[in-house]
């Protein structure tokens, strides 16, 4: 092995071997299935912190459950992300050549889109490779793959002509910049100052008026009604009246009674427009209001605006606040915190607008998926996710699946001309609509020519295809073998933000397609977040690029980095010093590896992960651990043959029984972490074992007799078992040591994962060792708190009361001398050993430890460092006294915690009288 850890040049080596062609392809394997898919990507996409988290969980469970002797699939895959991938190319097509879409023409744009997915779209595969992601890279699919397409165009046949999928009129939201309807999740809400406006409407046949606030004056351009609260005093007098709008002279508008209304915001009455505003909407289809829609496609005031057409919203806003003025309407303005709906590919302000879409009858799937995770078929973790789970299916919406883009799967509708007649398509009601529309799984176009069939020019949510996921990646609507195979999967690993949008869909589709739920187990991994607990984000300037953590930036290439994110000017300095504060030396490689622990580590179930540097870097140390300690053991093993250990149980020690022990519980527990998703548990447990109990104790005892063939034996079983363990979270290091270890053979990849042999727990070895333990460390913390140099080397006593007791550690002289630093060591009983004027010490009750300290400290400095930490011992043994006399304080604790107190107010009235010893001891001479 190389004297040096490199993790750079080692990941290249071994990703050379995982790149090749099938390297991970199930085919050839036996074993009961384990299958995953891979969340796909947007194929526009650059490797980010989530996608970073992803990739390792899952390829943690991959990895793992392929040395378990599964039959493991990992089926990777991009998605072609619609209105993402339109926004990307229609941007750059107009930087460079200055031409729109429109001007490009639909086939044209749509073949730069293809050209730009093919030089673009392969970045996030060959990101998620270097990460080490250990999938059937054969079996990538891409979400307009051919027989991508097929199995869509064949379910939306099939729920056409089972009367699911219909074309009506609905609110949605409107991207006026795309100019499409978008889904939920495409939606930003950012908050913004705004202005509640106040304006009056006069009371037809009364002297009197009613005000309505609201924060969009331009749409009462499109007002068909007023609603208070049914049970709000100030207008109980008013329900049922009408009032006159202000710019329409022959719209009479009612007020209606609805309890959607907030009694406490604004004035109580609120100006409904249900063309425009999903409350109003739902509250309109109750009280059966006209629907006035007032604006284009590209957001300006269309012809039902009056004398206000053509203007844009903000245009239209200015002027409808200066007309009222001259009306002598308007009752004031104040400022106020709101919420706007912002399109997160155009960054537009959204507009729900009434659009003929098509649409999915949700009802009836949405209860199978319900009961599916109800009755224990698919169980979702953290189970705190069930509730929102619940909500979204029991609250279910029709699911509005057309977008107004160019890009994507077209809606195989086709519409029969000769049935159209001289009609207008788009007067048609959706009942005569529905009787010239067919819906084909072939191009009828192609088939029967342009003159008979116009196919619909929409096309679908990119989540229609996601939806079918879990099983068009497997061969569906044909019965392949993969489909048999891999089908159900036995789990989804995401994110909790897309549990709906895209967990719960591809549950309802693969119930209804496939009769079975898609996977058996859901896991949500948490958000990433910043060390300071922020969500990473570019508009807030502290997104951590994980290929910078793998391959390290300076501070100097960080900041520009960041000055190219769409930080708001006004933070943008501030954002930049933060950056110097947090990465005064940049950040510094990890590698693959380094980065993969760390999310690891961090990832508790249900806890957002903060990635915070210093912490990815303290776990790259730790595998620079592994990579010395196994040098070592390599170095020192000689070559002669590594006997099994059942051949040198004879000459096992305490330290040898020891951490055999040790091991097996360690191999059981990441074990049982990885089967329940604890990844964070898993990874915690081999990392202070190796550290602690390989490196820092048992090496350092091993080195003592390192002519035993036991040690020998033992050494390697420790590194060859723990580098197993290590694999599924650090496969790069993990293979380049297992390739140097004797007897090893083929890869770590498909090496066994281990198994503990219960025959080596042994109990009472763990007991004997942890009292070594602690005598050494008190040897240690006396060493300390007498500010004596760590690599000096002293004399000690051990007393005890009976001279039985000391024999045990008779045995151990020569750990303790090596381990703790000593010339010398003697032991003694207490009553015949007198503790010298000048020493440290201390207890544990069992045990007394004395370092004489004669010639080594001076007298006058030793009594102020004792005075000064008797002080501190004995105000913190009266604050635990107090507390432990309050009544209040016992009667609310819980047990184990007065337990703590009082075992902790012990220790430290025994420390107390040794530190007093001590002082009379230098005080009396």
């Amino acid at each position: 092995m190389d004297p040096k850890y490199d993790a750079k040049t080692l990941e290249l080596k071994w990703r050379a071997l995982f790149d090749k062609p099938g390297f991970f392809s199930p085919d050839e394997k036996t074993g009961v299935p384990y299958t995953v898919m891979m969340p796909p990507p947007n194929v526009t996409g650059v490797l980010h912190n989530g996608h970073a988290l992803f990739v390792t969980l899952q390829d943690i469970l991959v990895r793992y459950h392929r040395m378990k002797g599964r039959k493991t699939l990992w089926l990777p895959g991009t998605d072609h992300a619609g209105i993402a991938t339109q926004t990307v190319v229609e941007r750059e097509v107009f930087k460079q050549e200055g031409k729109t879409r429109h001007e490009i023409g639909r086939p044209e744009f749509v073949k730069k889109i293809w050209q730009w997915v093919d030089q673009n779209g392969k970045t996030i595969v060959h990101q998620m490779k270097q990460l080490g992601a250990s999938a059937d890279w054969n079996r990538h699919k891409f979400t307009l793959d051919p027989e991508l397409c097929e199995a869509v165009n064949e379910a939306f046949v099939r729920l056409w002509d089972e009367g699911l999928i219909y074309r009506g009129e609905r609110l949605v939201n409107w991207d006026p910049g795309s100019q499409t309807a978008l889904s939920d999740e495409e939606v930003e809400h950012v908050a913004r100052t705004g202005e509640l406006f106040h304006f009056a409407y006069p009371i037809i046949g009364l002297e009197e008026e009613i005000v309505v606030a609201t924060t969009r004056p331009e749409t009462m351009l499109g007002d068909t009604a007023i609603a208070v609260h049914p049970d709000d005093p100030r207008y109980k007098h008013l329900q049922g009246r009408q009032v006159r709008h202000p710019f329409f002279e022959s719209r009479v508008i009612p007020i209606i009674a609805d309890t959607l209304v907030d009694v406490d915001f604004g004035t109580g009455a609120v100006k409904m427009t249900p063309a425009h505003d999903p409350n109003d909407y739902a509250a309109g289809k109750r009280h059966g209001l006209a629907e006035i829609s007032i604006f284009t496609r590209d957001g300006k005031v269309n012809h039902q605006g009056g004398s206000y057409q053509g203007l844009t919203r903000q245009e239209a806003r200015s002027q409808i606040k200066k007309d009222l003025e001259a009306l002598g309407l308007v009752r004031g303005a104040q400022s106020i915190e709101h919420k706007v709906s912002v399109s997160s590919r155009s960054g537009e302000d959204i507009e729900p607008m009434l659009s003929k879409q098509y649409f999915i009858r949700m009802d009836s799937m949405a209860q199978k998926a319900y009961q599916a995770v109800e009755n224990g078929e698919t169980r979702i973790l953290p189970a705190s996710w069930k509730k929102t789970y619940d909500h979204f299916l029991l609250n279910i919406q029709d699911w509005c699946i057309s977008r107004q883009l160019w890009w994507g799967h077209p809606i195989p509708v086709y519409y029969d001309l000769q049935k159209l007649g001289d009609r207008d398509l788009n007067s048609l009601s959706d009942a005569e609509m529905r009787e010239i529309s067919v819906a084909s799984r072939e191009d009828l176009v192609k088939k029967f020519g342009p003159e008979r069939y116009r196919q619909e020019e929409d096309v679908l949510d990119t989540w229609f295809s996601s939806a079918l996921w879990p099983f068009s990646t497997l061969g569906w609507p044909h019965e392949t073998s993969d489909l048999k195979t891999f089908y159900p999967t036995s789990v989804l690993e995401t994110g909790f933000d897309i549990l709906f949008f895209w967990v719960a869909r591809m549950m309802m589709f693969g119930l209804h397609f496939m009769g079975q739920v898609p996977f058996r187990d859901i896991y949500l991994h948490a958000m990433v977040r910043d060390a300071h607990g922020r969500k990473m984000s570019k508009s807030l300037g502290n997104a951590i690029d994980p290929i910078d953590v793998i391959e390290g930036i300076s501070l100097e290439d960080l900041l520009v980095k960041t000055k190219n994110y769409p930080v708001p000017p006004k933070m943008l300095n501030h954002v930049l010093e933060g950056l110097k504060k947090d990465y005064p030396d940049g950040i510094p490689a990890s590698g693959a590896d380094g980065l993969r622990l760390s999310l690891a580590m961090l990832s508790g179930q249900g806890q957002d992960v903060k990635l915070a540097i210093p912490r990815v870097s303290g776990y790259r140390a730790f595998l620079n651990k592994v990579w010395n300690a196994t040098r070592f053991v390599l170095m020192r093993i000689g070559p002669e043959p590594i006997l099994p250990l059942t051949q040198v149980q004879e000459l096992f020690m305490l330290e040898d029984r020891f951490i055999l022990s040790r091991l097996q519980q360690v191999i059981e527990q990441v074990d049982k972490s990885l089967s329940h998703y604890e990844f964070s548990v898993a990874s915690d447990a081999l990392y202070q074992f190796f550290w602690t109990e390989v490196c820092d104790w048992y090496i350092e005892l091993a080195k003592i007799r390192m002519d035993s063939p036991a040690v020998r034996s033992i050494l390697v079983e420790l590194v060859s078992t723990s580098v197993r363990l290590l694999h599924p979270f650090c496969p790069f290091v993990s293979e380049e040591i297992w390739s140097h270890l004797p007897g090893t053979e083929g890869t770590c990849s498909f090496a066994s994962f281990p198994v503990a042999n219960r025959a080596y727990l042994d109990p009472a070895a763990e007991k004997s060792f942890a009292q070594l333990q602690e005598v050494i460390g008190m040897i240690r913390n006396a060493r300390q708190e007498s500010n004596l140099p760590a690599q000096k080397r002293l004399s000690a006593v051990i007393l005890a009361e009976q001279s039985a007791d000391l024999d045990f550690l008779a045995e151990q002289k020569e750990a303790l001398l090596r381990l703790a630093l000593l010339d010398s060591v003697d032991f003694r009983t207490r009553q015949d050993y007198t503790t010298p004027r000048f020493a440290a010490t201390h207890t544990n009750g069992l045990y007394d430890i004395v370092l004489p300290l004669e010639g080594l400290l001076d007298l006058a400095t030793e009594t102020r460092r004792l005075q000064k930490e008797l002080e501190k011992i004995t105000q913190e043994r009266k604050g635990l006294e107090q507390r432990l006399q309050s009544p209040g304080f016992i009667a609310k604790a819980p047990v184990e915690i007065l337990e703590q107190y009082r075992k902790q107010q012990s220790l430290l009235a025994e420390r107390e009288g040794q530190i007093s010893d001590s002082l009379n001891r230098l005080k009396n001479g």
